[in-house]
């Protein structure tokens, strides 16, 4: 539907140099986003996430040529066609990412796909029934007075195809966040700047998409923003291309962190301050700026959610708290009574293992911890948990080996592997290699049990590098001892069951 006003005014008011440089921007944005696609798909053609991912980077690059065409279109039929297309793009867009989302390494992806297949399939329906049931009765194109932009207004089913796309972002967002937030160490940074590309792309598109219901339409320039985030986002996807290759990791996010979700509380609160400054605006006027300021308080939300995802200034800052502030670096209190709730329900080694990285990770800020144990059966050490490598990945023959040797067994303090001459060092640096060439010496930390040789922990690509304090060489001997001593519980406990069961 189309208010015809003022068309002469348009063809005077708008320079076409403008519109030339906004619609080239898109076009480079949709290059930008055909070729990470393709990208994807030629590092990964096996991985049904890295499908999705290309089919939504292509989805955007078509969204992207779409909002060209508008933003150099003056004729307001035109531009009322392309804009209901690109609407409904947008809500196929939704599903697509969704479903990625819910993927995305995930070492249980295909349950987590089933989880959702009802509101995908559902979500998929959506667009679908706004294009047969009422094309040409989403969007009116107005001119409003004063005013040399057109405003791009919804009707009811446009409102609800927008709520639609609105909700979908936040899900894809707060899937993203689930992974992100259960990946640790060097998996977390290798999915780190994919992550920060689509929160960009995303988060901008909730702005808009916020915009439009706020004011039941947006101006036809509004969706230039769209466009600046699309390309912002494609060059932190870049970096992430170039950092890991697009490469899975493979995690199992805790499906209780939908009620701690960041993304629910940032949205949340956008959509709060956005409300109180529209009725602010409608009330004293202004209306000019507010799009502005709106957009400035996103991007000075995402530059901040970048800043505290690096783990150097993290650091740095409990550096600089401790140091000027008289303050011990830990509590030991909080880190004991987070290690013995993320323990205390460990039934078996991985469990216990991959618990215990987690935390010693996170603790001394290192990206690669990898916990070994000792298989007296075969008399090897074998991998059981690491933050630097899949669980898929652990079936590689090189992260087993018979290297259970005097000169290691007889190590009872942590030792710094870079210093270890022997062939057994050799063999542990060769398969614990650093992924960051200023990450400091790799360390080694005997696991024991009373005099009872259980397993070893390197750990290796600390943040800046920097060397153990003190207090830190100390916190580090507590964790081994207490990994040891559930270490070896479990292994009398699993030697009891298997006792009684062959009695019985």
């Amino acid at each position: 539907m189309i208010g015809c006003v003022g068309n002469d005014f348009i063809a005077q008011s708008r320079k076409s140099s403008a519109v030339t440089s906004e619609s080239t921007l898109a076009f480079i944005a949709a290059v930008l986003s055909a070729a990470l696609a393709v990208a994807a798909v030629l590092r990964n053609r096996r991985g049904g996430a890295a499908w999705w991912f290309a089919l939504g980077m292509f989805g955007l690059a078509l969204d992207s040529v779409l909002t060209g065409v508008c933003l150099s279109v003056i004729g307001l039929e035109k531009l009322a066609f392309w804009q209901e297309w690109a609407l409904i793009l947008k809500a196929f867009l939704a599903v697509i990412w969704l479903a990625f989302a819910v993927t995305y390494s995930r070492g249980d992806a295909g349950e987590s796909f089933r989880r959702w297949r009802i509101l995908i399939a559902i979500a998929c329906l959506l667009p679908v029934a706004a294009f047969v049931g009422f094309r040409g009765d989403l969007i009116q194109v107005l001119v409003r007075p004063n005013s040399t932009d057109l405003w791009i207004s919804f009707n009811s089913a446009g409102k609800i195809v927008n709520v639609a796309i609105l909700v979908g972002t936040v899900l894809v967002l707060m899937n993203l966040e689930r992974t992100f937030r259960a990946a640790v160490g060097t998996m977390q940074w290798r999915i780190k700047f994919l992550v920060l590309g689509l929160a960009v792309i995303f988060f901008t598109r909730i702005y808009t998409r916020s915009q439009a219901l706020v004011y039941s339409g947006h101006n036809n320039s509004l969706t230039e923003v769209e466009v600046i985030g699309l390309l912002v986002g494609c060059a932190l996807l870049a970096v992430g291309y170039l950092r890991s290759r697009f490469r899975e990791i493979d995690v199992y996010p805790s499906r209780a962190v939908l009620h701690t979700s960041i993304t629910v509380l940032l949205v949340g609160g956008y959509l709060f301050i956005i409300g109180v400054l529209a009725q602010i605006v409608a009330r004293y006027g202004g209306a000019a700026s507010f799009q502005l300021q709106a957009f400035v308080v996103l991007v000075a939300i995402a530059l901040l959610a970048v800043l505290l995802l690096s783990e150097k200034i993290r650091q740095r800052i409990k550096r600089f708290v401790s140091r000027h502030f008289s303050r011990p670096q830990y509590d030991f209190r909080i880190i004991w009574t987070q290690f013995t709730q993320a323990t205390s329900s460990a039934i078996d080694d991985p469990t216990l293992c991959a618990a215990s990285a987690k935390l010693i990770s996170e603790t001394f800020n290192v990206l690669s911890v990898s916990v070994w144990l000792f298989d007296e059966e075969k008399n090897k050490l074998r991998l059981e948990a690491s933050t630097s490598r899949a669980r898929n990945a652990m079936s590689d023959d090189a992260i087993e080996f018979s290297a259970i040797d005097p000169g290691l067994t007889k190590m009872r303090k942590a030792f710094d592997l870079e210093k270890i001459k022997d062939d057994w060092g050799r063999t542990l640096r060769q398969i614990s290699k650093t992924q960051f060439s200023e990450g400091g010496n790799r360390a080694g930390v005997p696991l024991l049990a009373g005099d009872r040789y259980l397993g070893l922990i390197i750990l290796a690509d600390r943040v800046n590098g920097v060397p153990y304090t003190v207090e830190e060489i100390e916190l580090r001997n507590h964790a081994r001892q207490r990994a040891g001593s559930v270490s070896n519980h479990l292994g009398l406990f699993r030697a009891r069951l298997k006792e009684c069961r062959f009695h019985a």
